[in-house]
């Protein structure tokens, strides 16, 4: 089995389908998070980072333009990768796709990838969630809220 094989298989085919399902409306992924339990939200967030994490090591940078990106913007780029879902994201990791092509479409700019790009809506229900408009982060308002707690602490933790 190839690194790749392992990495597509550690992202549980749930997580994927929840994605997909919701995309592109924010507000529906928060619904199916708010009914969830706790274990199932560390699940989603310990899921989404594992997707991202398979993309590149964020302390590598992408390169786009010439010029290498730090290790937070890469890895927002990679959260913005797997908000996209299963296909996109699989394309990405087999190299189908390059994560500087993927780079032109979240900066907005041309690239072949913008028609395979579904924008999330960013509406969400609850005022608390305001600051968490993406389904990567919309996790951390929502376990913060029910729960009282941070999430990455909580993660940290163990």
């Amino acid at each position: 089995m190839t690194e790749t094989e392992v990495e597509l298989e550690d992202v549980p085919g749930w997580f994927w389908e929840v994605l997909d399902t919701a995309r592109p409306s924010l507000s529906a992924l928060e619904a199916w998070l708010d009914a969830q339990p706790r274990d199932v939200l560390e699940e989603y967030a310990l899921a989404y980072l594992e997707a991202a994490e398979a993309l590149i090591d964020f302390s590598e940078g992408v390169t786009v333009d010439g010029a290498g990106w730090s290790e937070d913007s890469t890895e927002d780029l990679c959260m913005w990768v797997v908000g996209q879902g299963r296909a996109f994201w699989r394309s990405t990791v087999e190299g189908a796709w390059e994560l500087p092509d993927a780079a032109q479409a979240y900066l907005g700019r041309s690239s072949p990838l913008v028609g395979e790009v579904t924008p999330w809506d960013e509406q969400v229900r609850r005022p608390e969630h305001t600051g968490y408009r993406s389904p990567g982060t919309l996790v951390h308002g929502v376990y913060r809220r029910r729960f009282g707690q941070d999430l990455d602490e909580r993660l940290t933790a163990g």
